[in-house]
């Protein structure tokens, strides 16, 4: 209880810019106090009641990282992605913001979706999901998502007890046979990302060429491949396009 309210009066210290004071507080509560590290570190990365001191302030996030703070994982996987007072390190800052996306922070999830959509992107579009599903209005800027399974009357019995590697080649045929030849004469394409059997299939396409920035456009082409699915499927399907 006395460290709750010693919080919340550095907090409320902070606030009113008497910077001396919190720094005073969280510096007395830092040998158990995560949120106090992160705190402290802040102060240290913006120079705010203290010298700028950005290896200072990678100490007290690693310290509370490392005791599972969501957050000051976060801040070292900026500070990794963007070289701020480290050598920048991709790897190093996927590996702090996967520890954050982990513990729910969307900002992480998205960073994560646009740091491996190169490298790794089924990964990348499962936290570009995670992150639009938290309500980060840039996930929802870059993903597609389209869907007409509340119309849904007919459903396609018989595609859903295929095995799934069967259901996922005609998908893939649906891609070959209707999305490519279409796409491929602006320059463009997509390829399957992930499948995602169930009651309501989940497909995951990424955009190729120069459909890379068809998310930024109207969504005439989102809703063509939609079309495509649901001749083969039914209307009971989900599609992210990234």
């Amino acid at each position: 209880m006395e460290s709750l309210s010693l919080m919340e009066e550095a907090l409320g210290a902070y606030e009113r810019a008497d910077y001396a004071a919190a720094r005073s507080i969280w510096e007395s509560l830092i040998h158990t106090d995560t949120d106090a590290m992160v705190n402290l570190g802040t102060m240290y990365v913006k120079g705010y009641g203290v010298g700028k001191d950005l290896a200072a302030a990678r100490e007290l996030f690693e310290r509370a990282a490392k005791a599972g703070h969501e957050v000051a994982s976060f801040y070292l996987g900026g500070m990794y992605e963007n070289g701020i007072g480290v050598d920048a390190d991709k790897e190093r800052s996927v590996f702090h913001y996967t520890h954050a996306a982990e513990g729910g922070i969307g900002a992480a999830q998205l960073k994560l979706g646009i740091l491996l959509r190169n490298d790794d992107p089924e990964n990348a579009m499962r936290w570009m999901i995670r992150a639009a599903h938290a309500g980060e209005k840039q996930a929802h800027s870059l993903l597609t998502y389209v869907s007409n399974q509340t119309q849904a009357t007919d459903i396609n019995v018989a595609f859903r007890r295929l095995d799934e590697q069967t259901q996922r080649d005609k998908v893939e045929a649906v891609i070959a046979a209707h999305l490519t030849p279409v796409l491929a004469g602006d320059g463009g394409g997509v390829e399957l990302i992930r499948y995602v059997p169930g009651d309501t299939p989940e497909i995951w396409l990424r955009y190729l060429g120069a459909c890379s920035g068809c998310h930024l456009g109207p969504t005439s082409t989102a809703g063509m491949i939609l079309e495509a699915f649901e001749r083969e499927i039914d209307k009971r399907i989900v599609i992210y396009l990234w």
